[in-house]
C-alpha cells in the first residue's frame, strides 16, 4: 500500500518532483534537501511517529545506506531548521490547484468555506527555544513552575468527506491568536483567491480588523456571537422573541433559527450585518439501567453568529455553513493528534514545528484524496486501518533509493 501511495502522489501531484528544488541553510551539504524532504514525507505518510524511529528502520535495510542518501536523525533536524518554508506553501498550493482541476475535492454543501482556528500545538516543562510562549503552571503558592508551549493558526477548506489543509501561522510569544490570524488570512486570500466565499470563525474573531480585511479581499466573514454584553446579542435576542422563527428538519435535528439585519450597533465595522440565531433540538438514546432498555432524551442547543453575507444566501445556508467551522476541530486538530502524532515534536525550533506541520499538511491531503478516490477494497474501511497497512508495507520495504519503493 506504501508503494501505491506514493505512486498516486506522483502520477497525480508530481509530488517527489517538486521537491527537488526545496533548499535550507545548511553549508556544504553532503545530503540534499530534496532527499531529506523525501525522508520527511516518508515518515509522515507511514505515520511511523518519530524520527529515531525513521533511523531504526534505515539501520535495518537489507540494502544500507544508499550512497549516503539516506539522511541520519540529526541531519533531518538540522536541515528542518532551516528549511524553505515558502516553497512547502508552493507545493500545498500546486496539491490544491491539481485537486480542484481534477475535481478531487468537494464544498461543503454547495459552497466553499475557510475555516479558521488557534491551536496549541506542543508544551513542555523542560526544553524550550527562542520562539516558546511560557505560562506558569504551578499550583502551590509560592512556587514558580515555567511550561513552555507553541501555538498555532491554521486555514483549512470544510469538504464534504474530508478537510483540505492550506496553510499555517505561529502564534509568537506575547502576541495573541488573532495578530497571528490575521497574517494567516492576509496571505490565504493572496495565495488562494478563488479557493473559497466566505471564513468562519469563533468567537475570537468577531472584529473589525477580521471582517474588514476579508472584505477588503472580497471575502464574507461568519464568526460566533457569544457575548452576552455585546448591543449586538442584546438586539438579536430582543428582535427573534418578536418575530416567528423559520422552523425546519435536517438530519433528525429540528431547527428554529431567526435571521436580523443590524446596523449602528458595531463600531469596530461601520456596516449592517446580519445576526442569525439558532434553536437546535435533537433526540438521542441512552443505554438505561434497565438490561435492555433504552433512555430517550431530547438534547437542546442554542448558537447565534454575526455574518456580512449578503441576503441572497438564505437562512439555511447561513446555518450549514456556520456549522462547518467544526470540522477544524473534528477533522483537522483532534485527527492529526489521534491519528498522526501532530503532537510530537520532532525537532524543537520555531522553523522546524512549522516545516513538520507543512510536511503533514501535504501528505495529509494526498492520504485523504487517496483514501477517499482510489480505494476499492471494500475491507479497508477506515483509515487507521490503511495508515497500518501503509506503515507496515514501509518498514518491510527494500531501501533502493531515499524513499523505499
Amino acid at each position: 500500500m506504501f508503494k501505491r501511495v506514493i505512486k498516486y502522489s506522483n502520477k497525480h501531484f508530481s509530488l517527489f518532483k517538486s521537491i527537488e528544488d526545496i533548499t535550507d541553510l545548511r553549508q556544504k551539504p553532503q545530503i540534499s534537501s530534496a532527499d531529506i524532504s523525501t525522508s520527511i514525507l516518508s515518515i509522515l505518510l507511514s505515520n511511523l511517529g518519530s524520527l529515531n524511529r525513521f533511523n531504526q528502520a534505515r539501520n535495518i535495510s537489507s540494502v544500507g545506506n544508499i550512497a549516503g542518501r539516506i539522511p541520519s536523525t540529526s541531519t533531518v533536524a538540522r536541515s528542518a531548521d532551516t528549511i524553505d518554508l515558502n516553497r512547502l506553501r508552493e507545493i500545498l498550493k500546486s496539491i490544491y490547484l491539481k485537486a480542484k482541476r481534477s475535481k478531487m475535492t468537494q464544498p461543503f454543501n454547495g459552497r466553499y468555506i475557510g475555516i479558521i482556528d488557534g491551536h496549541e500545538i506542543c508544551s513542555s516543562d523542560l526544553h524550550r527555544c527562542s520562539l516558546c510562549s511560557v505560562r506558569n503552571v504551578s499550583k502551590i503558592e509560592g512556587v514558580v513552575k515555567l511550561n513552555y508551549y507553541h501555538k498555532y493558526t491554521a486555514f483549512i477548506l470544510a469538504g464534504q468527506k474530508f478537510a483540505f489543509m492550506l496553510d499555517i501561522e505561529p502564534i509568537y510569544p506575547l502576541e495573541g491568536e488573532t495578530t497571528s490570524a490575521l497574517r494567516l488570512l492576509d496571505r490565504v486570500c493572496i495565495n488562494y483567491p478563488k479557493a473559497f466565499e466566505a471564513v468562519a470563525g469563533d468567537g475570537l474573531y468577531l472584529n473589525g480588523a477580521t471582517f474588514g480585511l476579508l472584505e477588503s479581499h472580497h471575502k464574507y466573514t461568519i464568526a460566533v456571537l457569544k457575548d452576552e454584553t455585546r448591543e449586538l446579542y442584546t438586539e438579536a435576542l430582543a428582535l427573534s422573541k418578536t418575530t416567528k422563527p423559520l422552523v425546519y428538519e435536517d438530519e433528525g435535528i429540528t431547527y428554529r433559527a431567526w435571521d436580523h439585519t443590524i446596523s449602528g450597533l458595531w463600531d469596530g465595522y461601520n456596516k449592517p450585518v446580519r445576526t442569525v440565531r439558532s434553536e437546535e433540538t435533537k433526540t438521542v438514546r441512552h443505554h438505561c439501567q434497565e438490561l435492555g432498555k433504552w433512555d430517550v432524551q431530547e438534547e437542546r442547543a442554542e448558537w447565534m453568529w454575526v455574518t456580512n453575507l449578503p441576503p441572497v444566501v438564505d437562512l439555511k445556508n447561513i446555518i450549514s455553513a456556520c456549522h462547518s467551522r467544526w470540522q477544524i476541530e473534528n477533522k483537522c486538530f483532534n485527527e492529526i493528534v489521534s491519528t498522526w502524532n501532530a503532537d510530537h515534536v520532532y525537532r524543537h525550533s520555531g522553523n522546524a514545528i512549522s516545516a513538520f506541520m507543512l510536511f503533514l499538511f501535504i501528505a495529509l491531503n494526498i492520504f485523504n484524496i487517496f483514501f477517499a478516490r482510489n480505494i476499492k477494497d471494500k475491507r479497508i474501511r477506515s483509515k487507521t486501518l490503511l495508515i497500518d497497512l501503509i506503515k507496515a508495507e514501509y518498514l518491510l520495504a527494500r531501501w533502493v533509493r531515499p524513499i523505499p519503493v
